[in-house]
C-alpha cells in the first residue's frame, strides 16, 4: 500500500475538512508554493451538475438543506441572473447555443440555481430530456466524484433534516464528528444527494462573522476526486495560476472517517482561484478500488466548475497542451448573446473525469 510521506491535497473556498486524530490536532501547518503573477483566471462561478429529475433534486437543496433558490426558470440567454423564483415545476426548453454548449443537439433541458447570499459559487442543477443519457454515481474514491462542501452554523439541524429526508450517509460515525484542519477546528459530516452527488456540512468552532448571511447555510465550496494529484495540481497551479496548499497528511484517522473510508491513505489540497479567495479541494484516494467512470456533461452525476477567463480561446489553447480538452459540440465554444452582455462558453473534460466551463464576457 502506497504512502506518500504526508504529502497531499485539495480545493474548496468555505470548504475544507479536517485534520485531527482521537481529538488531537496533527500536523496542521501546511505548506504553500508561489504561482505565476499573472493567470488566464478572473474568478469562479457556479457549480453546475446534471441531475435525474430537477424537482427531486430542488426539494433536497432547498428544501432539507436550506440553500435559497433564485435565477430565472431557464438562464439560457442569461445564465445565473437575478428573477423572482418561478411558481411549479420548470418547462423544458431548447436554446441553440446551450444544447450544443453541452454537446446535446436534439434534446431539451431545465435549470435551477440554489446560493447562500454572498458567495461567489451557486449550485447549478440542469436536467436534460429527449436524449439518451447514462447516470453516474461515482464512490468518494473514484475520479470526477464531486463534494458540495456547506459551511452551517448548526450541523445538528442540518444533518437531522438531511437524515430525515433520505440523504445517505457516508460518514462511519453515521454522525457529525470532530476534525481539525487548516482553517482550525470544526464538525463535519459527509453525506449523498439523491443523485450521487456527495455534500460535506461543516460547522466551525470559531463564531461566523457580522458579515455571514441569515440562514443555517453560511458558506459554499467545492471538492474534487482526481486520479492523478501530481498532473492535477501541475494544471490548476502552473498553467491556470491558482495558489495551491498542501496537507501533510496522508491517513489521518478523523479525515478518513469523515469519508468512510478508514483504511485508505489520501493525497489533499487546497486552491485558491486566481481573482478570488475561494477555495476548490482536490483529493485523491489509494487502498480502495477505483473506478474510471467516463460521463458526459448531460449525463446525471456529472459535475462542472465555472471559471471566469479574459480571453476563452487563448485558455483553451493552454489547457489543451495539459490534456484538457473541449467537450462541447464541434470541441468549439458557443456564443450565448443576452439583452446586457454576450458571454462566451465552452466545456472543457480534465483527465479525471470532471469538466470545466469556461466563461468570457464579451465586450
Amino acid at each position: 500500500m502506497k504512502q506518500w510521506c504526508g504529502v497531499a491535497i485539495s480545493v474548496v473556498a468555505s470548504v475544507v475538512t479536517s485534520v485531527v486524530v482521537s481529538g488531537v490536532v496533527s500536523g496542521v501547518v501546511l505548506s504553500a508554493r508561489q504561482v505565476p503573477a499573472t493567470s488566464p483566471i478572473l474568478g469562479v462561478g457556479n457549480f453546475i451538475h446534471a441531475v435525474e429529475d430537477l424537482d427531486r433534486s430542488l426539494a433536497f437543496y432547498r428544501d432539507t438543506l436550506g440553500l435559497e433558490l433564485q435565477g430565472p426558470a431557464n438562464p439560457s440567454a442569461n445564465p445565473g441572473a437575478n428573477a423572482p423564483p418561478p411558481a411549479g415545476p420548470r418547462p423544458f426548453i431548447a436554446t441553440p447555443e446551450i444544447l450544443r454548449l453541452y454537446d446535446s443537439a436534439g434534446g431539451r433541458y431545465r435549470v435551477a440555481s440554489t446560493l447562500v447570499q454572498g458567495s461567489p459559487m451557486r449550485a447549478e442543477l440542469v436536467e436534460f430530456t429527449d436524449l439518451e443519457r447514462k447516470p453516474a454515481k461515482r464512490s468518494l474514491q473514484d475520479p470526477g466524484a464531486t463534494t458540495l462542501i456547506l459551511t452551517v452554523r448548526d450541523i445538528d439541524a442540518a444533518f437531522t433534516q438531511a437524515k430525515f429526508k433520505g440523504a445517505t450517509v457516508v460518514t462511519a460515525t453515521e454522525a457529525p464528528l470532530a476534525i481539525a484542519d487548516e482553517h482550525g477546528f470544526a464538525r463535519a459530516v459527509l453525506l449523498q444527494d439523491p443523485d450521487g452527488f456527495f455534500v460535506q456540512l461543516v460547522q466551525r468552532d470559531t463564531l461566523p462573522p457580522a458579515s455571514a448571511p441569515p440562514g443555517n447555510v453560511i458558506a459554499v465550496g467545492f471538492g474534487v476526486t482526481v486520479d492523478d494529484m501530481d498532473r492535477t495540481v501541475a494544471t490548476f497551479r502552473d498553467v491556470l495560476g491558482f495558489k495551491t496548499t498542501l496537507d501533510p497528511q496522508d491517513h489521518d484517522g478523523a479525515r478518513l472517517q469523515l469519508m468512510g473510508n478508514p483504511d485508505a491513505f489520501y493525497r489533499r489540497t487546497v486552491a485558491v482561484v486566481p481573482g478570488s479567495s475561494f477555495e476548490v479541494e482536490f483529493l485523491e484516494l489509494h487502498g480502495l478500488n477505483r473506478r474510471q467512470i467516463r460521463s458526459r456533461p448531460r449525463d446525471p452525476g456529472s459535475a462542472i466548475l465555472r471559471l471566469r477567463v479574459a480571453d476563452i480561446d487563448a485558455t483553451i489553447a493552454t489547457l489543451d497542451k495539459a490534456g484538457v480538452t473541449v467537450a462541447s459540440a464541434e470541441g468549439m465554444p458557443v456564443t450565448v448573446a443576452g439583452a446586457a452582455t454576450t458571454q462566451r462558453y465552452a466545456i472543457l473534460r480534465t483527465p479525471d473525469h470532471f469538466f470545466v466551463q469556461l466563461v468570457q464576457v464579451v465586450p
